[in-house]
């Protein structure tokens, strides 16, 4: 996904860091793991019933712990017969010292620069489709690594990013309605809406997290990325060199339909931060157990260091 190495001077004149003298290690994998088994204790986060509604709960309650604002953007959306109704969760952790230390949703905020965007989705996918048994395909799948991993990592970079302010604003957001259709058309429901409808200050970049809590993680480069955003993935590559991270590979990767490509088209430079091989996927075998603390920190640390 990436061109070849450049100099560390023109790496920091394309680069400007969450935080300079940021310690990576604070963020804490246990914490992450967690919050991925909590979600799953919830239940598949299948929009309409009870296990949805507890984890909205628990992941704005986890956020608003650490956010200086998080707001709930809600929507609708038609998939067959099917009327979902959806939330994505948007929070935003302003830096040390800004313009932007006004209300959020104010003309001041909207105009800030250096801001920067990290998200997930928190949805699993109502069938499991991949299932070699037909008879289990219309069960909801646990989603540990499609969904609660993101999801993991995302919570506690909040909780990290409060404690010690990033030199940068970050906007964090979770996805609702990522995986709930057949076709394209039916899935991105959240990056979607947010692509369309939000008004907060523009991110100059951003990450999406995506299935990163394989034990066995290894992160090539996404086509869509290297091809739209090719100056956010070598920032996200050397800083994981940097870190002495094996897991982020010079190799190029699948290209592969996720949540980053709606934020692509509506001008935000966003790559996939994503391990596809992942022999789960869409099963019900997608649990807990098959997920990683190392591998949420990898990932968070790398998260922090951009």
């Amino acid at each position: 996904m990436f061109a070849k190495k450049i100099l560390l001077s023109a790496i920091f004149s394309l680069v400007v860091a969450v935080g300079p003298a940021y310690c990576a290690t604070a963020f804490d994998k246990e914490r992450a793991i967690t919050h991925l088994r909590k979600q799953c204790e919830f239940g598949p986060r299948v929009p309409g019933t009870p296990a949805y509604e507890q984890t909205k709960d628990y992941l704005k309650k986890e956020l608003s712990r650490w956010a200086d604002e998080v707001q709930e953007q809600k929507f609708q959306a038609r998939i067959g017969e099917k009327q979902l109704e959806l939330t994505n969760l948007i929070a935003f952790i302003k830096p040390k010292s800004d313009k932007a230390a006004c209300p959020i949703q104010t003309e001041c905020a909207a105009e800030a620069k250096n801001w920067a965007l990290v998200c997930a989705h928190w949805d699993t996918r109502p069938i499991a489709d991949m299932e070699f048994d037909p008879d289990r395909r219309t069960q909801p799948i646990p989603g540990a690594n499609d969904g609660a991993s993101g999801t993991g990592v995302v919570l506690e970079l909040a909780r990290v990013l409060h404690e010690q302010r990033p030199s940068r604003g970050v906007i964090l957001v979770l996805f609702d309605g990522e995986d709930q259709g057949k076709t394209s058309s039916q899935m991105f429901l959240g990056s979607r809406h947010f692509a369309k409808e939000y008004r907060g200050p523009k991110p100059e970049w951003g990450v999406l997290v995506d299935m990163v809590g394989d034990e066995d993680l290894e992160i090539p480069m996404e086509g869509y990325s290297r091809k739209h955003a090719p100056a956010v993935v070598e920032r996200v590559w050397q800083a994981a060199e940097e870190l002495g991270s094996q897991v982020f590979v010079r190799r190029r990767g699948a290209w592969i339909m996720d949540d980053h490509l709606l934020l692509q088209k509506a001008g935000i430079p966003c790559i996939a931060v994503i391990d596809f091989n992942y022999p789960y996927w869409h099963t019900l075998a997608d649990t807990p157990d098959k997920c990683s603390a190392d591998s949420l920190q990898i990932v968070g640390e790398v998260m922090l260091k951009v």
